[in-house]
């Protein structure tokens, strides 16, 4: 908890999750929750900095949702290190640490709704990963009704999801606080994820096209033109790189919805994604 540094806790059942979580309530204890599919690494463990600053007891869950992921064979190769996850958390002061089975999250009866919150969820990743999003907010929603928190986190280089989770927590009116923390990089620029651990470097060093494309949009964004700016961008970072782009955007940050001229809304965020090998990455850059 925080301003201790007791052993990590490692629990596997809903019941005694629920317990725990319910105990601390009764306590007044604030609860923050980092939800995370595992293989962690600087960028979730910032997460957890952030949920011991602002609450007393903070909650990691370790769950790679089948329901999200379009592509079994991408399901299949993601990448699974419990024990270090374990370590890593219980170094960065994280107090519980949640596994539970794929039955726990999903016991027989239970269905993947599916929810339409317009550009939200089908444009960008929603138009990519059809279903991806359901399976989001069905897992995020059970985790809720599990840990019981006062504040999630959520890092902001999926930045589409945690969108489309502050979105659904304020249509359901879910009392849950949702925290989005900064996209934590390397420092040649790469966006920290899970995911890069299957680059080679020639792979690493070719996605920092990504970075280097969004760099250039925001040093840019006077130019206004969306079009001009990021046919540039991409003639100069992309195309020499040979990456398989599949979208490539400025949107308002607030709706998603694509815009023509970088002043037609209060806030922007440049999306990205595509495939380096057969990785596929993704990355984000608020423009304010």
């Amino acid at each position: 908890m925080k301003g201790t540094s007791c052993e990590i806790a490692v629990l596997q059942h809903v019941d005694e999750m629920m317990t725990f979580s319910t105990k601390c309530r009764n306590e007044n204890l604030s609860l923050g929750f980092v939800p995370t599919m595992g293989a962690l690494h600087e960028g979730h463990l910032s997460l957890i900095a952030k949920a011991k600053t602002l609450c007393d007891v903070v909650i990691c869950s370790i769950f790679v949702n089948p329901t999200q992921f379009n592509d079994p064979k991408d399901l299949l190769l993601y990448p699974r290190t419990e024990e270090a996850d374990i370590a890593l958390l219980k170094s960065a002061g994280c107090d519980v640490v949640f596994i539970p089975a794929v039955s726990a999250i999903y016991p027989e009866g239970q269905k993947v709704r599916n929810y339409d919150f317009g550009t939200l969820t089908s444009e960008w990743e929603g138009r990519f990963r059809p279903g991806h999003f359901n399976g989001v907010i069905t897992v995020v929603k059970r985790l809720f009704e599990i840990v019981l928190p006062h504040k999630s986190f959520f890092g902001k280089k999926d930045f589409q999801q945690f969108s489309v989770i502050r979105e659904w927590v304020t249509r359901a009116e879910i009392e849950v606080e949702i925290v989005g923390c900064e996209t934590i990089r390397a420092f040649d620029g790469l966006a920290l994820s899970s995911r890069n651990s299957r680059l080679s470097a020639e792979q690493a060093t070719m996605a920092l096209a990504f970075s280097k494309a969004l760099l250039f949009i925001q040093e840019n964004k006077q130019r206004n033109n969306v079009k001009s700016l990021l046919e540039k961008a991409k003639e100069l970072f992309i195309e020499k790189e040979q990456i398989e782009l599949q979208y490539f955007t400025i949107a308002n940050s607030e709706t998603l919805e694509p815009l023509e001229q970088i002043t037609e809304a209060n806030y922007q965020v440049v999306l990205i994604a595509g495939f380096i090998g057969g990785v596929r990455l993704i990355d984000e850059l608020e423009l304010n």
